[in-house]
């Protein structure tokens, strides 16, 4: 694991990839990281909602984060999801990344019993893992995944009281609650966009980067769009932000998980299809999906380079 810990910058949420008989797939994994490497990316996550993470069991989370930071290296930084619905089993997700060599853990909230999970709840988890984990707490909103709940900003805002939760991934795309949070929390604590759909207006309101599907298949565009935010060079940002919304969409609440496999197969040959029961895409799904790559000119970006 790396010593100090800078969060901030574009982090490709990896999918966890699978041979025909959906054991794992390590080998595919490494050379998916290799080619990010290469174009430019050094942090990335590991079993989050892309990677397939409710699909696998303990010991499979354990070896897909290790290969991710054995291909990695130990110099780029690692957020592990560990998210589960109880607090003990988050807690146990929480050793397992560390031990696996996770930098931070990702956390989203426990939802099955939706009607309880009320703000009380919410935070008695949040603070119980914090003081449990041996990584630091990235508190990880996501209400698509997460039977609708979605953390309110007060909430986020006590949470980042505690020394151990360090910041907040944000896929809800509420930018005014991205600001309030960004102003608010405290001192230190960070704001990462959950998606490149809405990356430029959260860098604007104080996020400090991006955990986003898209970085997967377009790497250098999404280096590019924080890149050119952050120099303030916004009516350049703003055209590529535009050009990358419509896959964007697509590979993240359009067709999801199925979406972004099919996205690696026509951009870097290889992706394969989720573990059952998701279902990759229909031929009409293909086809709709190849002419948003193509029209955002994003079907060469990840063949090989050497």
């Amino acid at each position: 694991m790396m010593g100090t810990l800078t969060l901030g910058g574009i982090y490709p949420p990896l999918p966890t990839f699978f041979h025909e008989d959906e054991s794992l797939d390590l080998e595919t994994l490494a050379e998916h990281i290799r080619r990010l490497r290469e174009r430019g990316i050094t942090r990335f996550v590991a079993l989050g909602s892309n990677g397939e993470a409710v699909h696998l069991d303990p010991e499979e989370r354990r070896l897909v984060i290790a290969a991710v930071r054995t291909a990695a290296g130990d110099e780029a930084q690692l957020l592990a999801g560990t998210g589960a619905n109880s607090t003990r089993e988050t807690i146990a997700l929480c050793r397992l990344a560390a031990t696996a060599g996770a930098d931070v853990a990702l956390v989203i909230p426990p939802h099955h019993y939706r009607s309880r999970m009320d703000s009380a709840a919410r935070r008695g988890h949040y603070l119980a893992v914090a003081d449990a984990s041996p990584l630091p707490v990235m508190l990880y909103n996501m209400p698509g995944n997460a039977a609708g709940i979605d953390l309110d900003a007060e909430t986020v805002i006590a949470l980042s009281a505690h020394p151990n939760i360090i910041g907040l991934k944000d896929s809800a795309g509420n930018v005014a609650k991205l600001a309030e949070v960004a102003a608010n929390a405290r001192e230190g604590f960070i704001v990462l966009a959950g998606s490149a759909g809405f990356l430029l207006p959260a860098l604007v309101v104080g996020a400090v980067g991006a955990i986003a599907a898209l970085a997967n298949i377009a790497p250098v565009e999404c280096l590019r769009l924080m890149e050119l935010t952050t120099a303030g060079k916004l009516d350049e940002a703003r055209a590529l932000q535009a050009r990358l919304v419509p896959v964007n969409t697509a590979v993240t609440s359009g067709y999801g998980v199925a979406g972004l496999k099919a996205a690696l197969q026509f951009v870097a040959h290889y992706g394969g299809t989720p573990r059952r029961p998701l279902a990759p895409l229909g031929e009409g799904e293909r086809v709709r999906l190849r002419s948003l790559l193509a029209e955002a000119d994003l079907l060469q970006g990840m063949r090989p380079t050497r």
